[in-house]
């Protein structure tokens, strides 16, 4: 146990407290490197299960290296299916800066080579020995169509041949000269003219060719400038096949589009798509380098898990009427960032959205996530390797392994965090270091011994059981806080004893709204509740209720009326549906103790009627069983019942009296309405033995019980409680009970 005068003496608390059953199975959850081993957290809001989650997962994630950087790229083999790669942590950033500085230095450098003098001189070399060549054809045809007496001349349709005159053609030819000589000259034409085209095919031909020596001029030209960038840049990633890959596909498709580079910024705006370049673009999708705790894992928390904050997105221009996209505008999703680590996600957020849970599981499945970007597009997909962890509450984690068969394959491990921990020096030491931490962490006052001991005591009624604690660690926070408060109004050093308990009470009083109201309403005999005398039929039985965070008892009157008749036991809540499931068991259960306790020798035929009066919203629960028991009992035998006593407890078919919930509070009501009306010395309340450790009642309520101004029973059978509340023996009230329903039956037949 620590000594200490303040909690500025001591250390403050480092690790989880009481949960040593959750930290188990987190740390085995964490070690085991499954796919399937994915990780459910639960347990009750305030019990540090998200704030233990994120420091284990700190702690794994620093012992993990092997997350890595995305990045997509254009697919020159299929456009519509970008590319990814996976580099080293922090190398996708310098991959991106190497493509675009490449980019620039070529789109420089290209242009300087084809407008230098070496290319303008090899360029005009190739066109001049192409006019040369074709000189030299045109020649040679027009010498030889000369020599056959025609001229070359050339038209828009081509190369015409025109006959030269000669003065012979003057004199006078016979018919058969004349037709000779047309022949000659069409023959010759005829010859000429199959020349010509042969000329023209040979001079096309010679334009191809030139024009296929100045593409290899060109290509030449572009290696020469190229090649030794991209080299470089495949040394530098030699280990990464698809930049190899990738760049070698760019080496080709910047070869084939070379002009595009040294073209004019004007004319390539008007003459060609000025999106061209963007294919050269690095879309660097996920960034493990530049975080400052890049040496760890990533753990990622996504509080609105939708399908595109966790499976990514494509977004979109607006162009010519419709959308437009492409890889550049993919955007990851929290699934793509915890890629290599962790993923925290909130179980009722994550179910809002049945698409993200069905997607989740798919992905946990292949081990792979692509990005949905419901266009033309399809991203390539990247492996996955990350595990899961949902943190939600018990009731979510029920509904998931019962209704969802792919729920238990997924998530084996379940840390189930508990809301109380054993009341032990450890474990109180372990507030006390809380408490400290709390101080230090919210620059608050400290507290002294005495004002820890109040919060400890605190921790115990909050856990409603005097041998627990509890572990629901933001109520304690709440009464530090406010603690700290009230001892700043006072102008204190410390926060002490007094201050504790104020933080309590006011807290008490502010949610207490309705529980003043009804007790104005106890005051004022609106509600009507005897705590003096006796009374047939009428016993009262104590309930709680709950009003979001607070709860408090009230006692409840019932009322049981009895008459032969083979209607049974009725339960007037349960005939107009106020009466909950559980309330209607605990009713027919009585039906089956009147049978095997008073009714073995003669048919039990009885209508008893039981209602809680002035009951306007209902009622659930078995702790009145036992209650409804003692006044039919009274109601069939006459014999009063104590008002003075209230009563609380479960019971089964053979008698014995079972835990109920709430003890402390539905005390504390009983005892409150006394204090209200009045305080005897002879008030108490029956509760079943095995409630006794549940007994965690305020301070005001002990004085009074050892002072003997309020009385507790305990009580393990039927009959035990018959006795006090009516001062009879069983034996007798068992005698009147049976002659009276003997009586009934007797009724019940001659009525036949």
């Amino acid at each position: 146990m620590l000594t200490y005068n303040n909690t500025s003496e001591i250390e403050p608390l480092e690790s989880i407290l009481g949960q040593k059953r959750a930290i188990d199975a987190m740390e085995i959850g964490l070690r085991i490197n499954n796919p399937a081993y994915n990780i459910y957290i639960a347990g009750e809001s305030g019990t540090g299960k998200t704030t233990y989650a994120m420091k284990a997962l700190d702690k794994y994630a620093s012992q993990k290296d092997n997350h890595k950087d995305w990045c997509y790229v254009y697919n020159f083999e299929h456009p519509r299916e970008p590319v990814a790669i996976g580099l080293k942590k922090g190398l996708g950033k310098i991959f991106k800066k190497d493509i675009e500085k490449l980019i620039e230095t070529l789109l420089d450098e290209l242009v300087d080579a084809f407008e230098s003098e070496d290319f303008e001189i090899g360029k005009n070399q190739l066109i001049e020995e192409y006019e040369i060549e074709k000189d030299t054809l045109l020649k040679k045809i027009k010498k030889y169509g000369e020599e056959k007496g025609f001229k070359l001349k050339n038209s828009k349709v081509g190369m015409v041949f025109i006959p030269i005159k000669d003065e012979k053609e003057d004199e006078e030819k016979t018919d058969e000269e004349e037709q000779k000589a047309d022949e000659e000259f069409y023959k010759v034409k005829r010859e000429l003219e199959s020349m010509a085209i042969q000329v023209v095919y040979k001079i096309r031909d010679l334009e191809d060719a030139a024009k296929e020596a100045l593409l290899d001029l060109e290509e030449e030209v572009a290696k020469f400038v190229i090649d030794p960038h991209i080299e470089l840049l495949t040394e530098k990633y030699k280990g990464y096949d698809k930049v190899k890959k990738y760049l070698a596909n760019m080496r080709k498709d910047i070869l084939e589009y070379v002009y595009l580079f040294y073209m004019d910024e004007e004319e390539l705006k008007d003459k060609y798509d000025k999106e061209h370049f963007t294919k050269y673009k690095v879309n660097l999708f996920v960034d493990n380098g530049s975080d400052k705790k890049s040496s760890s894992a990533p753990v990622i928390v996504e509080m609105n898990p939708s399908p595109s904050n966790l499976f990514g997105k494509a977004e979109y221009d607006y162009y010519n009427g419709g959308v437009k996209t492409d890889f550049t505008k993919l955007i990851p999703g929290a699934v793509h960032k915890a890629n290599g680590g962790y993923l925290v996600l909130y179980t009722d957020q994550l179910l809002r959205y049945g698409l993200s849970w069905d997607m989740l599981k798919r992905t946990i499945q292949s081990r792979k996530i692509g990005v949905d970007t419901q266009t033309s597009i399809k991203p390539e997909s990247i492996p996955i390797d990350m595990k899961v962890i949902l943190i939600g509450n018990n009731y979510m984690y029920n509904l998931l392994y019962n209704y969802d068969a792919d729920f238990s394959k997924y998530f084996k491990i379940f840390v189930d965090f508990d809301n109380e921990m054993d009341k032990n020096d450890t474990n109180e030491d372990g507030i006390t270091r809380f408490i400290a931490l709390q101080c230090n962490k919210n620059k608050l006052k400290h507290f002294t011994y005495d004002a820890v001991q109040e919060v400890i005591k605190f921790s115990t009624r909050v856990s409603g059981d005097n041998s627990k604690l509890s572990t629901e660690f933001n109520k304690i926070l709440e009464v530090i806080i406010e603690g700290d408060a009230y001892a700043t109004i006072r102008g204190v050093e410390y926060v002490d004893k007094e201050d504790v308990k104020v933080a309590i009470n006011e807290r008490r009083k502010r949610l207490s709204r309705i529980e003043s109201k009804m007790d104005e309403s106890l005051e004022n005999g609106f509600t009507l509740i005897e705590t003096q005398g006796k009374k047939i039929g009428v016993i009262n039985g104590l309930s709680v209720l709950n009003m979001g965070e607070y709860s408090f008892g009230r006692p409840s009157r019932i009322t049981v009326t009895t008459s032969p008749g083979n209607k049974g036991i009725v339960n007037i809540e349960r005939e107009v549906n106020m009466s909950g499931p559980i309330h209607n068991k605990g009713v027919l259960i009585l039906g089956g103790y009147l049978a095997e306790n008073f009714a073995q020798e003669f048919p039990l035929s009885i209508n008893a009627y039981i209602c809680f009066e002035q009951n306007y919203g209902g009622v659930d629960g078995d702790s009145a069983t036992g209650a409804e028991l003692y006044t039919l009992i009274s109601s069939l035998t006459k014999i009063p019942l104590k008002q003075n006593i209230a009563v609380t407890g479960s019971m089964n078919q053979k008698g014995d009296i079972q835990v109920v919930g709430g003890i402390a509070e539905k005390v504390e009501g009983f005892y409150s309405t006394c204090k209200r009306k009045g305080l005897t010395g002879d008030q108490g309340v029956i509760i079943p033995k095995n409630n006794s450790r549940n007994l965690v009642l305020s301070d005001e309520l002990n004085e009074a019980i050892e002072k003997g101004m309020f009385k507790i029973y305990q009580v393990e059978r039927v009959e035990q409680a018959l006795e006090i509340l009516t001062d009879m023996s069983f034996d007798y009230i068992k005698k009147l009970t049976v002659d009276r329903l003997r009586e009934f039956s007797k009724i019940k037949n001659e009525s036949k």
